[in-house]
């Protein structure tokens, strides 16, 4: 009996270490290092959205409040948020997306048609 109590506090335990790490993606974030463009990322349901929040130029007005993320879920083996899309406010254009925060802190998203190594990658920097 103690031996099942036991699995279930470790259980538990990693159930929410893992829920708290897939969950650090939320929150604003500017993309550098020109910092034009605010997103801010969410989770609805079991998914990460993000929309833009802030866009420095007057052009680019019409961006806020786009949703420029879509349908990442996380993977707790690879640590990064897979299978999701970005749309290109600009072109009206959809790529597939992975998306990582690395060591130093920053955001990495992939967008990609097909090959991710022959994506484009945009970073960005938390804010409050």
């Amino acid at each position: 009996m103690k031996k099942i109590i036991l699995l279930l506090v470790v259980f538990s335990a990693y159930n929410s270490y893992a829920q708290n790490n897939a969950d650090a993606i939320i929150g604003k974030w500017m993309k550098i290092p020109k910092e034009d463009l605010i997103i801010e990322v969410y989770k609805t349901g079991n998914e990460y959205k993000g929309k833009v929040t802030w866009a420095k130029d007057n052009d680019k007005t019409k961006t806020v409040g786009f949703i420029i993320l879509e349908k990442l879920k996380y993977n707790s083996r690879n640590k990064r948020w897979e299978k999701g899309k970005i749309h290109s406010p600009n072109s009206g254009n959809t790529y597939n997306a992975t998306v990582k925060i690395k060591a130093d802190h920053t955001l990495e998203v992939n967008g990609y048609k097909g090959v991710k190594f022959i994506g484009k990658k945009k970073y960005f920097k938390k804010v409050k």
